[in-house]
């Protein structure tokens, strides 16, 4: 199960989307993600738990092939205006996806993996679907930002005081205990300073020093999936040629008992008899 967000949460999501400080927030969270994830080619790409689908259409506008799931009816509806019919969207919970292991190149959680109730089964279920990579998008606990948060819940009502928040340290545990091995992991945070001063420090948001931090507000974290055993989405010999099954096979090499010497037949093209 997962906190599903209801009319008011969407509301107030939009509305913060779009405000400045929203597109200013939001175009640093998506040039940050993108160069954790440096995708290399078009992708299959879903996205748990897409919400409105902000993220999902700023993915698909990149030339990746996308679907989306998440809890509430009323996300998949706006995610489906949003996007018109170019992403596959499903009622679903991040815990229990509707799909087959690693259907993806790519799973991505952005802001998501805050509202499950399990996100350890969460992670494990991205893991599953994912054949390369499972790219998160988290709220950092250690920061700034999550400090005013957590005031402004005593006085403000936000769905934030659902949330569950998470560090750097904390995410790369869960991976590598969800994985049982040690696996690739880079990460960035954005958002350092206090939002409000957001407009006047955008040039160091964007420096690869304070991106290092591990207390920016927002975390981008990319995991690779390698070394992985992978299934065979297509059975092997699923469709032989005409007469197949009734072709012989014949050996064009053999040992003669006497000398060792390997000869091969001389019968097929361009090849004459191996001598010594």
């Amino acid at each position: 199960m997962s906190y599903v967000f209801g009319l008011k949460d969407t509301e107030q999501y939009e509305d913060w989307f779009r405000s400045d400080l929203g597109q200013s927030v939001f175009a640093l969270q998506k040039e940050l993600l993108l160069k954790v994830w440096a995708p290399v080619g078009p992708q299959r790409v879903l996205e748990v738990g897409c919400g409105s689908g902000v993220f999902l259409e700023w993915i698909s506008s990149l030339g990746h092939m996308v679907s989306g799931v998440d809890p509430s009816g009323l996300g998949i509806e706006l995610s489906r205006k949003r996007l018109g019919g170019v992403a596959g969207l499903q009622k679903a919970f991040a815990e229990d996806l509707p799909f087959s292991d690693n259907e993806f190149d790519t799973v991505a959680l952005i802001t998501s993996l805050e509202f499950v109730d399990n996100p350890e089964k969460a992670l494990l279920e991205a893991f599953r679907v994912a054949r390369g990579t499972v790219l998160l998008g988290v709220m950092n606990k250690y920061s700034v930002g999550r400090i005013n948060q957590f005031l402004e819940q005593f006085w403000k009502d936000s769905f934030y005081a659902n949330a569950r928040f998470f560090s750097v340290f904390e995410l790369k545990k869960m991976a590598r205990q969800a994985l049982s091995r040690q696996s690739p992991i880079t990460w960035r945070t954005s958002m350092a300073f206090p939002l409000p001063f957001l407009k006047y420090m955008q040039f160091l948001e964007r420096s690869a020093f304070f991106q290092r931090f591990p207390f920016g507000h927002f975390i981008a974290m990319r995991i690779d999936m390698r070394n992985r055993l992978i299934t065979l989405q297509t059975p092997v010999f699923s469709e032989l040629p005409s007469g197949a099954a009734n072709a012989s096979v014949r050996s064009i090499c053999w040992r003669n008992p006497r000398s060792g010497i390997i000869l091969r037949d001389e019968t097929h093209a361009g090849e004459g008899r191996l001598r010594t």
